[in-house]
């Protein structure tokens, strides 16, 4: 199952950051066709990841009760994790809400970008930004990397630069909203 759950994090991975950085060209006033069945992969993956990671969770939860010692201080980061994870979901609901608009003969059209909308478009990027920078370790070490360390921090500043160029994306599309 932690193989499977692997592949599912590859496959992710790869659609959300063509999904960002198409979806960042398009806010910014590029044209990007396929952002609707890319974002769609994205979304499968998400999915199936959450399937799998709960079920990972319990099969590690009831062994830990099994066992009758839960270590709880000692396993925070597993359960930041965890949490981190599904506080991700509420903004990413509210993200596929808010990007479901409409197409004017070919003109991509949304609902009006308020400072609100904004905002939970920026806390999608921090919640995801901190659970994604929180998995790096276990990720790196599902994947075989002996040496963890030095892989995480390259992996830490490339997903920084492409969370930024998002939260860049959200803010000139809010501004555009508000200077129109």
């Amino acid at each position: 199952m932690r193989k499977i759950n692997m592949y599912l994090i590859i496959g992710m991975m790869i659609t959300f950051i063509v999904h960002g950085v198409m979806g960042s060209m398009k806010l910014m006033g590029a044209d990007a066709d396929a952002l609707k069945p890319i974002a769609f992969l994205c979304l499968v993956f998400i999915c199936l990841h959450i399937i799998v990671t709960c079920a990972l969770t319990f099969e590690t939860l009831r062994a830990r009760k099994l066992s009758g010692a839960g270590y709880f201080k000692e396993n925070l980061i597993f359960h930041a994790r965890r949490i981190s994870g599904f506080t991700t979901l509420i903004p990413l609901v509210m993200h596929l809400f808010i990007f479901s608009g409409t197409n004017n003969n070919g003109a991509f059209r949304l609902v009006e970008f308020t400072s609100g909308r904004l905002a939970s478009q920026i806390i999608l990027v921090a919640a995801a930004a901190f659970h994604v920078l929180t998995n790096i370790e276990p990720v790196m070490i599902s994947f075989g990397v002996k040496s963890t360390k030095a892989f995480s921090h390259d992996a830490m500043f490339v997903i920084s630069v492409i969370l930024l160029l998002f939260c860049t994306a959200f803010a000139v599309y809010y501004f555009r909203w508000i200077c129109v």
